[in-house]
C-alpha cells in the first residue's frame, strides 16, 4: 500500500502588510484618487517589494528610483507642482525644500513610527546632544536621519564605530526600526562600555520585533523555514539572517513568491515554518501556503 505524507504548514504571526505599510499604500492610492487626471509620482520604493510596486504602476502611479540618479536629481527632473509620494522609510531633509521649491503638491506616506524617531532626534540635537543612529548603510530610513545633522553620527550595524569625536558623555542611541534585535543588543552592549551614561532607545518597529521572535521560537519538528519577501526589504533580510543564525540545522530559504519556491527541492519535508515580511501581500502568503499543503 502506498504511503503519503503530507507537509505541515505553519504560518508565523504576525503575517501580511503591517500598519506603517498599510498606511503607505493607501496614501499612494489617495494619491491618485485625488488627482486622477494628473501622473502622480513615489519617490523611491513606496514600500520595498516589487509586486508593490507593480501593482501602483498598474494604477498609474509612477515609481521613481531605477534610473540611476540621486533623490535630488529625480525630484528636478519632474515638473513643477507635480504630485510627488515620499516613501514609508522617511526621506532626507533637503528633498523637502525642492518639494517647496518647485511646488509639488506633496504625500508624505513615512511610517508614524519613523516619523516619531525623525522628530526625537531632531529634538536631542536642537538641545545640544549627539546623535548615535544605528543602521544599514544606504538604507532610506538611516539617511532620512543621517540628513538632520551633521551631530547625528552613524553606526554602521554591520561596521565599526569610532568613538573618539563624541565630546558628549550622554548622547542618544536610536536605531533604524527594521534591524536584527540580537545584533542590535550586541552593539549596545559595545556602546555602554565606551559610553557608560549613553542613553539608548530600542526603536525597533513592534512588528518587526514580533515577526523576529516568532521565527526564533518555532516549534522543534520544524524541517524547513521559508521566508517570504522582497529581496530589497530589510526586515525581511532580518528574518532569513535570523533562521540561518538560530537554526543552522533547518533548511532556510527566502522567496518572493510561489515560482521561486517552485525552483527549491522541499520534497521530504515535513513540517515548514513560513515567515513574512512586513511588506509581503498576504495573498503571495496564501498562495504558497496552499501549494505546500496539496504537496505530497
Amino acid at each position: 500500500m502506498l504511503a503519503y505524507f503530507y507537509m505541515k504548514v505553519t504560518i508565523l504571526e504576525p503575517q501580511g502588510y503591517c500598519a506603517g505599510v498599510t498606511n503607505a499604500i493607501n496614501i499612494a492610492l489617495r494619491a491618485k484618487l485625488e488627482n486622477k487626471d494628473k501622473p502622480v509620482y513615489i519617490l523611491g520604493m513606496l514600500v520595498h517589494n516589487e509586486k508593490v510596486i507593480n501593482e501602483l504602476t498598474s494604477l498609474g502611479i509612477t515609481t521613481l528610483y531605477r534610473d540611476n540618479k540621486s533623490d535630488e536629481e529625480l525630484l528636478y527632473s519632474l515638473p513643477d507642482e507635480s504630485i510627488i509620494v515620499f516613501s514609508a522609510h522617511g526621506h532626507k531633509k533637503n528633498l523637502d525644500d525642492i518639494a517647496i521649491n518647485k511646488k509639488f503638491k506633496v504625500y508624505d506616506a513615512t511610517c508614524p513610527k519613523v516619523q516619531n524617531n525623525l522628530k526625537i532626534i531632531s529634538k536631542e540635537i536642537e538641545e545640544g546632544h549627539k546623535v548615535i543612529y544605528i543602521g544599514h548603510k544606504n538604507h532610506p530610513e538611516a539617511l532620512a536621519a543621517l540628513s538632520i545633522s551633521d551631530q547625528v553620527l552613524f553606526y554602521d550595524i554591520k561596521g565599526d564605530f569610532d568613538y573618539k569625536g563624541i565630546k558628549d558623555k550622554s548622547p542618544l542611541v536610536i536605531n533604524q526600526t527594521t534591524l536584527n534585535t540580537k545584533e542590535l543588543k550586541e552593539l549596545y552592549i559595545d556602546i555602554i562600555v565606551h559610553l557608560p551614561k549613553a542613553r539608548i532607545m530600542d526603536e525597533i518597529c513592534p512588528a518587526t520585533r514580533l515577526r523576529q521572535e516568532a521565527l526564533i521560537n518555532i516549534a522543534d519538528d520544524v524541517d524547513l523555514i521559508l521566508v517570504i519577501g522582497d529581496k530589497n526589504s530589510s526586515n525581511t533580510n532580518r528574518l532569513l539572517e535570523i533562521a540561518k543564525t538560530n537554526h543552522p540545522e533547518i533548511d532556510s530559504y527566502l522567496v518572493s513568491d510561489l515560482d521561486e519556491l517552485k525552483n527549491i527541492d522541499i520534497n521530504k519535508k515535513k513540517h515548514v515554518a513560513i515567515a513574512s515580511g512586513a511588506s509581503t501581500p498576504k495573498k503571495e502568503i496564501d498562495k504558497i501556503k496552499e501549494y505546500l499543503e496539496l504537496t505530497k
